[in-house]
């Protein structure tokens, strides 16, 4: 496909806006493996804890927009390039395996490409920057050695003939359609129910569900802007991500570098929201907000990680989602795009792998701290 700078630029920008509304609406941040995992780990209290409910709104919200885009905006790319015979085809036993690092290394070391690179490089973070070196440096070798002449090809890799294997089908897509009404059957509700008003004009009471409930539009708006970004900036393509990564590109010619404009143009955004964070801000004026925009000043915050602990469990577990990523070509914001999409290894292989990995990390990261105590 080659490199695209103008569509990276736009879809980066609009990656960065989505993680600039959550910011400055509602506080929260923009960090996909983060509100997916909540879904993983605790379902019922995401669901029941109106507090959590602006994660359901985001993704109802991304899974509409993905389905409209995929439907009526005939996207060129995917998890599977159809019309490229020099794209890499992951195997299942490769999509398992990346689910299962992706997970495992996204919970160990708190964060992907949008906590970490556009949230966390836009406030200026230390782990950020340290967690971004290390899933960028392990994906670009994990990506380089899995190429053709690579012990681990023939397990990881497959032939073109198995491309029609990995394309939607009827009953792919129909999970993807699926996946789309349970997230609108829970939020729909969520929507309608309204905000709660106070019983006197001093009475703070319910300040803190009303607030609750002043996330759920900017949240789906931010779920809106997240899918189409994704979209446009080619970012749900694996083989821009491979183009990417695979550093022999750089020798012959086929080098991509539209993820730097991606995630220049996405920090760019995020970036300049943070001016108006205050304590978070690095140009000073009298504008910065105490509390976020929808909230009520009683009890509306922002919700900004400030942990600059460099540890081990930062590093290996960014490594391990790096390569899990250049394994795979997926981090969780493609993963599910592709998933609603209806590719068939993404929906049958790479989510059910996450998922174990995410818990087995949540088990260790428990361990870990009753070891302390």
């Amino acid at each position: 496909m080659g490199y695209t700078p103008v569509s990276g630029l736009i879809g980066g920008s609009l990656i960065g806006s989505s993680a600039a509304i959550l910011l400055l609406f509602n506080g929260d941040i923009l960090g996909a493996s983060g509100i997916l995992s909540s879904f993983i780990l605790s379902p019922r209290e995401t669901l029941t804890n109106t507090a959590n409910h602006w994660k359901v709104s985001f993704v109802s919200s991304f899974f509409l927009f993905t389905k409209l885009y995929v439907n009526f905006a005939a996207i060129e790319g995917s998890a599977v390039p159809e019309n490229d015979s020099m794209a890499t085809i992951v195997s299942p036993l490769g999509y398992t395996i990346a689910g299962l690092l992706v997970g495992f290394g996204t919970r160990l070391g708190n964060g992907c490409t949008s906590g970490h690179g556009i949230c966390g490089l836009a406030r200026l973070s230390k782990r950020s920057f340290v967690a971004v070196a290390s899933f960028m440096t392990s994906g670009l070798l994990s990506a380089t050695f899995c190429d053709e002449k690579s012990i681990f090809c023939k397990y990881l890799r497959a032939g073109s003939d198995t491309l029609s294997d990995s394309l939607p089908n009827s009953n792919s897509a129909g999970i993807g359609y699926v996946m789309l009404y349970l997230a609108l059957g829970a939020a729909i509700p969520m929507w309608m129910r309204g905000t709660p008003k106070p019983e006197s004009p001093k009475d703070t009471s319910q300040d803190e569900e009303i607030n609750n409930q002043r996330k759920l539009l900017p949240a789906a708006v931010s779920g809106a802007l997240f899918s189409v970004g994704l979209a446009i900036s080619g970012m749900i393509n694996s083989s821009k991500i491979y183009g990417f990564l695979d550093a022999k590109g750089l020798r012959n010619g086929t080098y991509d570098p539209t993820l730097i404009t991606v995630m220049g143009g996405g920090v760019v955004v995020s970036w300049i929201s943070y001016q108006f964070v205050d304590r978070f801000n690095i140009i000073k004026h009298k504008s910065t907000l105490s509390s976020p925009l929808s909230q009520k000043k009683s009890c509306g915050k922002f919700g900004v990680p400030t942990n600059q602990t460099l540890d081990l469990n930062l590093i290996v577990g960014s490594a391990i989602f790096g390569v899990g990523w250049g394994i795979g070509g997926l981090c969780p914001g493609p993963a599910i795009f592709n998933a609603v999409a209806g590719y068939p290894h993404v929906i049958y292989r790479w989510w059910p792998a996450f998922c174990v990995g995410t818990y087995c990390a949540q088990q260790l990261k428990k361990h870990q701290s009753k070891s302390i105590k």
